[in-house]
């Protein structure tokens, strides 16, 4: 008999030691979950498609694409969930948010940095009465169990107002117009992320006289323009002015039996622009002279012989 009860003893100090023991690892349990940061903890579902090949650049996209181009890309696996929700945290796609959590970019529990979430964990602990089994000749104490409550507060940023958006257009890029061709200013809203642009005219060519040719009498000239902005070149041709006709000048004098010779030329050039001869002053050849003077001395030779002979008679 005295075995029997020293035996039954044992088991029942055996069973106390292992309800303290577990009594003693639910305590430091629930401890640790009490002071744990339970606003850190969520459930991941969706946001399983990882690939990205343009994450590096996503930055750009922000910049310079509209929300429905950006969401067109992540449908080519252009970004990963976690760059999917950078830039939807930087403002953008948020109103593809629903769509995107349904076709698994992103987990069904994010919510926009533009929301603000505070929880208030609350731990309730109840006793549990001792087991019947449990010896009544040592002290038990109660199991606790722990039931923790999470209550969740959002607050959603406001919209922008259409007065901030009309305000959030600022210039990302500028062409220069040439003398030829257009510019232009490209616009882009840091809001909504859409783009527009501004043309900027033409200035035209701005030229100058940099080179002249004179004409002449005779051939055209130029003169060469040159645009002070772009450097283009044209020319234009000056008409040549024709001769101007001056007065007869003597250039030889006619002579007795000579002739001589008259011309006249270009006051510009100098150009002989005709030329006549001079008749000699003589109004009979030199020969006719000379012949009608051979016969006059014939004649008087006759006359002095006839003359010489009626004498001699």
């Amino acid at each position: 008999m005295k075995n029997k009860i020293k035996k039954y003893a044992t088991i029942g100090t055996i069973a106390i030691m292992g309800l303290l023991l577990a009594n003693t690892a639910v305590e430091k349990t629930v401890t640790v979950i009490s002071e744990a940061d339970t606003s850190c903890i969520g459930v991941y579902s969706g946001g399983d498609k990882t690939a990205g090949y343009n994450d590096e650049s996503y930055r750009v996209a922000e910049k310079y694409l509209s929300d429905d181009e950006i969401y067109a890309e992540i449908q080519e696996s252009a970004y990963s969930t976690s760059v999917i929700e950078t830039m939807i945290n930087d403002g953008h796609l948020l109103g593809y948010v629903d769509q995107l959590k349904a076709e698994g970019w992103i987990p069904q529990d994010f919510t926009p940095a533009g929301s603000k979430s505070s929880s208030t964990t609350q731990t309730e602990t109840k006793a549990e009465p001792p087991a019947d089994n449990q010896a009544s000749s040592s002290e038990t104490k109660e199991q606790p169990k722990t039931e923790t409550k999470t209550e969740t507060k959002t607050e959603t940023k406001a919209e922008p107002t259409q007065e901030e958006i009309d305000a959030a257009w600022e210039e990302t890029e500028r062409t220069e117009a040439t003398c030829t061709e257009d510019g232009k200013i490209v616009y882009t809203n840091s809001i909504t992320g859409d783009t527009k642009e501004e043309s900027i005219p033409a200035a035209g060519h701005d030229y100058e006289v940099t080179e002249t040719a004179d004409a002449t009498c005779t051939e055209d000239g130029t003169n060469t323009y040159t645009c002070k902005v772009c450097g283009d070149t044209y020319e234009e041709a000056i008409p040549a002015t024709g001769h101007t006709e001056g007065e007869w000048k003597v250039t030889k004098e006619a002579g007795l039996f000579s002739t001589g010779s008259k011309e006249v030329t270009c006051e510009k050039c100098g150009e002989v622009l005709d030329a006549e001869e001079i008749p000699q002053t003589c109004p009979l050849p030199l020969a006719v002279v000379i012949g009608v003077v051979v016969a006059v001395v014939v004649i008087i030779g006759a006359i002095v012989v006839l003359v010489r002979r009626r004498k001699n008679i």
